[in-house]
């Protein structure tokens, strides 16, 4: 290489320097594409001088074992930067050793671990008909280490955690049952050449995790987290239900077979270029999920009859519904869902949505109270004391809509009103009780208040008046019967009549006995 060639060389590197400076002010500037190799990097020089086993250096800091021995040494010959696949020379198995090698041993500072790796290279990539104590004793005195520490290095490759084709990630939603809790969690999973693949432990290595319709427990929709992490998230959103996509990427990680080779004119040596882990592992879910928001039902109510007759039953009818809450609370605009654990049967009722999820069910407990003397005052609460007639419930689990309470019957006269609440104990925590605000009715609302009357009070009997004194027929000059002053009741009217008949009989007897007169 000429001086001028050499002088521009350098040029180049500083502004490649600068250039990448930059890009990282910039939101980041591609690798170099090509480099220089400027003489040995780490190793041994053999005795004679000439001989090296090791690793040689790049002008953009490089280092790099060579993949072709018995060919000219890289020192002074243009490299560009090529993925080793496109080399056409080594199998999948060896590109992921070789590959570790480059991860492990090529950016050594260590003069033996150096020789040691660029001779496990070597034997991968073929020896040129030398056996590998050829190559070693270049490094004199060190030469058995390094030959024991290539073998080690090459057993190693071979091993549990060694050389790998391939990593990748994954990321999944997770609810707990109808709970209203959702999770989000990762993992990475290596197909090792000795173990086929495997899932790292957690905690191998960090990524960053990105949500969309849910955040982290703090409120962030990004974070850093570790393979295995299981973290809590809730939903955005007021909607029943919400499409959350979940991302995740692992960077730089130390997997795979990928690794960056250098190659020159046909006579030069190829190389294997030292580089860090540069695998990723990016994964994405999307998943429509129940909101994990509360919900709040309510319910407008009828009683069957406001007025009524002691023994009827009556029964009150139930509008169910969800309460509209204020913008940006954390309350859901409509009626909660839950996924079941268990699919319901085809054609039940409920039947479950295009997602699989379902109403989560209520339960409305209905209390008549009464009667009341008086009639009833609204108020925000039922008096303590309140008589209770009968205490019914219906399950709401087909979600809004109009329902029918049992029947309960009217004991005797008075005033009566229903009131209604709901409590989210009542429904199991897996199909979202917890999830469902508490709510109770007011007291005396006239649409509940049903009357009954009390029954007409018995007519009383009047005073009889004091008996008229009976005239005679003589005195009155009536002949008849008829003549009699009537008073009132009906033994007056008796005795009237028994005394007339006394009279009429004597005057009967007189007639008979008196004898004429001539």
């Amino acid at each position: 290489m000429t001086q001028h060639r050499r002088r521009t060389s350098a040029l180049l590197t500083a502004l490649t320097t600068v250039t990448a400076t930059l890009g990282l002010l910039l939101a980041g500037a591609p690798p170099a594409t090509a480099a220089v190799s400027t003489g040995h990097g780490v190793g041994h020089l053999a005795d004679d001088g000439v001989a090296w086993i090791g690793s040689y250096r790049l002008d953009d800091s490089s280092l790099v074992f060579c993949l072709e021995a018995g060919k000219k040494a890289p020192t002074g010959h243009d490299y560009a930067f090529v993925d080793a696949a496109q080399l056409g020379r080594f199998t999948a198995d060896d590109l992921a050793r070789l590959a570790y090698i480059s991860r492990t041993s090529a950016s050594s500072a260590d003069p033996s671990e150096a020789a040691a790796g660029q001779l496990a290279t070597w034997t991968i990539a073929g020896l040129n008909g030398r056996a590998p104590e050829y190559y070693a004793q270049r490094a004199g005195a060190s030469a058995q280490a390094v030959l024991d520490r290539s073998r080690q290095l090459l057993a190693t490759a071979d091993g549990p955690l060694g050389a790998s084709r391939s990593v990748s990630s994954s990321v999944a939603l997770t609810e707990a049952g109808g709970e209203g809790r959702l999770t989000v969690t990762s993992s990475l999973t290596v197909d090792f050449l000795s173990t086929g693949p495997t899932v790292l432990s957690p905690g191998s290595h960090t990524a960053t995790m990105r949500l969309s319709g849910a955040v982290f427990d703090d409120g962030s929709s990004e974070r850093t987290v570790s393979n295995g992490d299981v973290e809590s998230i809730k939903t955005t959103g007021q909607t029943p239900s919400s499409r959350v996509v979940a991302t995740v990427s692992y960077e730089h990680l130390p997997y795979g077979s990928a690794f960056t080779a250098g190659r020159a004119a046909d006579d030069v040596q190829q190389v294997l270029v030292a580089r860090q882990g540069s695998a990723s592992g990016i994964a994405t879910t999307t998943a429509t999920v129940p909101s994990t928001k509360g919900f709040q039902p309510v319910v407008a109510t009828k009683t069957s009859a406001s007025v009524a007759g002691a023994g009827d039953a009556i029964s009150d009818e139930l509008v169910v519904s969800a309460l509209a809450p204020a913008p940006d609370s954390d309350v859901l605009s409509g009626w909660g869902l839950y996924r079941p654990s268990t699919p319901p049967a085809a054609g039940s009722v409920p039947a479950v949505d295009d997602n699989g999820m379902l109403p989560i069910p209520v339960v409305v407990e209905s209390s008549l109270l009464g009667p009341f003397a008086e009639p009833i005052q609204p108020a925000e609460h039922a008096p303590a004391d309140a008589p209770v007639v009968c205490t019914v419930e219906v399950r709401v689990d087909t979600g809004p809509g109009t329902y029918r309470t049992p029947e309960c019957t009217l004991p005797g006269p008075g005033y009566y009103v229903w009131v209604e609440r709901i409590d989210g104990s009542r429904t199991p925590a897996d199909q979202g009780g917890a999830r469902i605000l508490p709510w109770q009715s007011p007291f005396g609302t006239a649409s509940e208040v049903t009357v009954v009357a009390a029954p007409p009070a018995p007519a009383e009997l009047s005073t009889p008046p004091a008996p008229v004194a009976v005239q005679s027929l003589a005195e009155t000059g009536s002949a008849t019967a008829p003549g009699l002053l009537l008073v009132s009741g009906s033994a007056l009217v008796l005795g009237a009549l028994l005394g007339v008949g006394v009279l009429w009989r004597r005057r009967l007897t007189l007639k008979h006995t008196v004898p004429a007169l001539n």
